[in-house]
């Protein structure tokens, strides 16, 4: 009797092993166990990097070890459906609430974005909302898996209070746990999130991986979410190229992007793949956008700018391409910011 309980725990263990389903040979994108860009990108390897980090004669900026910022100790849980309401939480996470949607993005709210929790990029500020604070969460959508944008600690917490659904690239999933709600897409994949929400994840510029071996094992994106009419698109982290025209020209233009502006210097490192405030401006005109919306600055210090500088650059390169500043905005963390439906929603008829 033994021998067969023992069987039939091995083929248990065995069921939920394999309960993940790796779909990412489907994909046109992955060839060699690896995805690709849409463009060639010749960005240097880890070694490379590091080699070429002690040759450098950049200097990082000196950062403030610990800012002191506003946060929204208790947000309202739900906005009415003519308004859009969003809290700048850290980085690249945001809290968008429109209709009767409670959406995050990129969620994290660990201390470091690193493997290790004792080493790494540090946030120099609390985040603008804590995570013990945050309304009910209904849908979560990830970009890709590098430590600053894929927070385990994070997603795994909020699944267990919330069981959002999940919304990322192939192959991203395999690195979560504790949630029946995760849903993969290849780019230009929809998916049906109500009867009045649909989303897209998109192709753009970057790479993927969280360690030494795994580059580009998993699949990199952005979203376009249309809801109730309103197109918002939330840009992950990308270095500049022609997928901004491409998806104008699929969807037209937006009401909100969400565009990284930091974490780009020394560009002969980062050009290809963050792009740095004048890159985010033509990104904005690319897709046309009602508002563009600053991010992926300010928290942690990844990149060799100091911390206030996209946002200078930011203005600078607006004025330079006669864009009002109420176009592309940056948000202060923790404050929020809210969009009535009239001013931007765009009636499109995506199908």
């Amino acid at each position: 009797m033994k021998y067969l309980t023992a069987i039939f725990i091995v083929v248990i263990l065995a069921a939920c092993a394999s309960s993940y389903m790796d779909k990412r040979h489907i994909s046109p994108n992955f060839e060699n166990e690896v995805f690709k860009n849409t463009n060639p990108v010749n960005f240097l390897s880890f070694w490379e990097m590091f080699k070429a980090a002690l040759e450098s004669d950049v200097e990082p900026a000196v950062w403030p070890e610990w800012i002191d910022i506003h946060t929204d100790t208790s947000p309202i849980k739900r906005v009415s459906d003519s308004n859009t309401r969003i809290t700048f939480i850290n980085h690249a996470t945001f809290l968008i609430q429109t209709g009767e949607f409670n959406i995050l993005t990129d969620p994290v709210f660990s201390e470091r974005t690193s493997p290790f929790s004792f080493v790494g990029p540090k946030r120099v500020h609390r985040p603008g909302i804590a995570i013990e604070n945050l309304p009910p969460i209904d849908v979560i959508v990830i970009s890709h898996d590098h430590y600053d944008h894929l927070d385990l600690n994070s997603i795994q917490a909020l699944a267990e209070r919330d069981n959002p659904k999940l919304y990322m690239g192939l192959g991203v999933g395999a690195r979560l746990s504790g949630s029946e709600q995760i849903i993969e897409l290849d780019w230009w994949e929809s998916s049906r999130v109500a009867d009045n929400f649909q989303l897209w994840f998109l192709d753009v510029q970057h790479f993927s991986g969280r360690w030494l071996t795994d580059r580009n094992s998993t699949l990199w994106g952005g979203f376009l979410l249309e809801i109730d009419g309103q197109k918002i698109y939330f840009g992950g982290d990308s270095g500049y190229a022609d997928h901004y025209k491409r998806t104008f020209e699929r969807f037209g233009p937006v009401d909100i992007a969400f565009l990284p502006i930091g974490a780009y210097a020394p560009r002969e490192f980062f050009q290809e793949v963050h792009m740095d405030p004048s890159d985010a401006v033509q990104a904005h005109l690319d897709l046309q956008a009602g508002i563009s919306i600053g991010m992926h600055y300010g928290t942690f210090q990844l990149t060799a700018e100091a911390i206030n500088e996209p946002i200078k650059f930011l203005e600078e390169a607006k004025k330079k391409a006669n864009i009002k500043p109420s176009e592309f905005i940056t948000l202060e963390v923790g404050q929020p910011f809210e969009l009535t439906s009239e001013s931007f929603v765009r009636k499109t008829g995506l199908e």
